[in-house]
């Protein structure tokens, strides 16, 4: 009776073994596809030059709604939501974003351009 209990409980370690490793390869595998589409995905978003891109439909919608306070940091060469539109279009470098936005103020945020032809403009800039 002990053998066979001994035997039993070997078996059932090894299970157990066998099982928490199995878990552990699903879950490396499992972690690293994730891994890799979440890179697929960044590189994808990473481009603002096509209108289709989500970064750009973001970017054209923070325009949208923070025109006033960004045609005021314009004015200025500067200021929090210049560092995040930059931010929003991939710039790392906002800090020559800022005095390029004041020297185009007037043709960026004249009263018919839209929030579209505004991010197309700093867009453009990058040639």
């Amino acid at each position: 009776m002990a053998a066979a209990a001994a035997t039993l409980a070997l078996l059932l370690g090894g299970c157990s073994a066998i099982t928490s490793t199995t878990n552990t390869a699903a879950e490396a595998a499992h972690t690293a596809a994730d891994g890799l589409l979440a890179s697929s995905r960044a590189s994808t978003d990473a481009s603002v030059t096509e209108p289709n891109t989500p970064r750009h439909r973001q970017a054209v919608a923070f325009v949208d709604s923070q025109r006033d306070p960004l045609s005021r940091e314009a004015a200025t060469g500067g200021g929090e939501h210049i560092d995040a539109l930059a931010s929003l279009l991939g710039d790392g470098e906002s800090t020559d974003l800022g005095p390029w936005m004041q020297a185009h103020h007037g043709e960026l945020f004249a009263d018919d351009t839209n929030a579209a032809a505004i991010v197309d403009r700093i867009v453009a800039r990058r040639g």
